[in-house]
């Protein structure tokens, strides 16, 4: 069958990369033993690098299929398409089946622009076939807080899927049907083997941004736990990070538990390693901005495979009330009630409650010293008032585009508080335990006066407290991060 352009020209491969291309993709990295195009496909977290190579190797493409060298990088993780006189940074792609009309693919995004034209989407099925195109049929702000001109701004397009159904091989985000693409992202499609059902709970934390920062001890234990509790995969991304927190990660890794995906900042904004901590504690917008694309990229990266997707970070976690024994057991029965309702929430939401950090039990041999979790059970008896410092589970049927704190988007729109959030009652659902030396905020007058005078003692982390001790302490020792006789209790 002729290759024919339906618009633009037809373009050879250059020759010096027809010529050391193939051999160039094929050569074995000593360390792994994969190839380089399986490398830059684990080391990129979207890049079609699979496509692109298969493009060249074929010898010619239509102008409105990219080459391999005319991606416009802007580093590691971003992409860089125009439109219109906007600067898009393509982060990520996602198929995602849920819509009634039909299958979507969901292009995640930064702007420069606090309106951002609306773009086109070319999906590219095959190396050997010029590239369909859709126009945007959806541009969802992925923030709570108002645009600001000049700032990278959070923004998740959503494109009709091309004919017959067909997942893409590759996206890209252009200004029109017939332009020359500079961004090509690997369409996202996990879906469960067989006929097996979904898993229950995948965990998601943002960018890790600290290299001076030791706390792998803190980071078993809490995976232990998260494990303990019923979840079944934790995805983490790094920024920088110290080398004992990195060995930590890469034996989780190993274990199958735990995803790592790379993070770098979008556009002008530096990632330097000793860097991020002083951007993200002085520029508040942009952290808020910025960590919208994780969260938002572990939620579609898991539509298919888990019913929940949680968000919290290390020094929070989420505790079932004791009727429940697992976080699954809890937000099921949550949505049972919520049925009876009528709702059908997006996000199930946790008050906090503080657990402060000179509260902590003695350290002893049946309570050791470097356990962090499992010593703090002495809590506040106020909670944050309902939608305040919550951390939430989200429902993977509805959830679209997430914050911190609760879905700002959904397969129905921009949430609606009042019909999409379900919170959860402390006593009898669950509540978010929030270790911490002190309240959240600037102002700490109303922790001295509400929550500090007023504790109760709360074990329910005790539940699996042997499992949660047993495991943390096997690690811990193999890693060798604590040795036998802090194990045995000698201090």
């Amino acid at each position: 069958m002729a290759y024919k352009c339906e618009c633009g020209e037809l373009h050879a491969t250059e020759e010096r990369v027809a010529r050391y291309l193939p051999s160039l993709m094929s050569e074995v990295d000593s360390l792994t033993n994969r190839t380089a195009v399986h490398e830059i496909d684990q080391f990129h977290p979207s890049l079609a690098i699979h496509f692109l190579t298969e493009v060249e190797e074929r010898g010619y493409r239509c102008t409105t299929t990219p080459s391999l060298f005319s991606i416009r990088h802007t580093n590691q993780v971003w992409q860089e398409g125009r439109v219109r006189g906007a600067t898009y940074l393509v982060y990520g792609a996602y198929w995602d089946e849920r819509e009634d009309t039909g299958p979507v693919v969901r292009v995640l995004t930064m702007t420069d622009t606090p309106s951002p034209p609306t773009p086109y989407c070319l999906f590219h099925t095959h190396a050997h076939l010029p590239p369909t195109s859709t126009r945007a049929t959806r541009l969802d702000y992925v923030h709570w807080q108002e645009e600001i001109p000049g700032q990278w701004l959070p923004y998740l397009v959503t494109c009709m899927a091309g004919p017959g159904g067909v997942v893409p091989r590759a996206v890209s985000l252009v200004e029109s049907q017939c332009a020359n693409p500079t961004n090509a992202m690997r369409v996202h499609h996990h879906t469960p083997p067989g006929t097996r059902p979904k898993k229950n709970l995948a965990l998601c934390h943002k960018f890790l941004f600290n290299p001076t920062r030791d706390f792998s001890i803190k980071l078993v234990e809490w995976i232990e736990a998260a494990k303990a509790w019923g979840v079944d995969s934790i995805t983490f991304y790094l920024a920088a990070v110290h080398p004992n927190v990195t060995k930590v990660l890469h034996h989780y890794q190993t274990l199958g538990d735990v995803t790592l995906h790379p993070w770098a900042s979008p556009g002008h904004l530096p990632s330097l390693p000793h860097l991020y901590r002083a951007l993200f504690d002085t520029q508040r917008y942009v952290l808020f901005t910025s960590e919208n694309i994780p969260y938002t990229d572990c939620l579609l990266r898991h539509i298919n495979t888990h019913r929940y997707v949680a968000v919290w970070d290390m020094d929070e976690f989420i505790l079932p009330a004791s009727q429940f024994n697992s976080l699954v057991d809890m937000v099921d029965a949550a949505k049972t009630r919520a049925t009876y309702q009528g709702l059908e929430p997006v996000s199930y939401l946790a008050r906090c409650a503080y657990y402060f950090d000179d509260l902590v039990e003695p350290s002893s041999p049946s309570l050791p010293g470097y356990v962090n979790l499992l010593r703090h059970v002495t809590r506040t008896v106020k909670f944050t008032p309902p939608a305040v410092f919550t951390k939430s589970i989200h429902d993977t049927q509805y959830a679209l585009g997430l914050h911190a704190h609760f879905a700002l988007v959904s397969l129905r729109g921009q949430l609606d508080k009042n019909q999409d959030l379900y919170h959860l009652y402390p006593g009898s659902e669950g509540h978010l335990a929030h270790y911490r030396s002190q309240c959240q905020g600037e102002d700490q007058t109303e922790c001295q006066l509400d929550y500090r005078p007023y504790l109760i003692r709360d074990i329910t982390m005790w539940r699996y407290r042997d499992r949660i001790l047993a495991e943390t302490t096997e690690v811990l020792l193999r890693l060798g991060l604590i040795h036998d006789e802090l194990h045995r209790g000698i201090h």
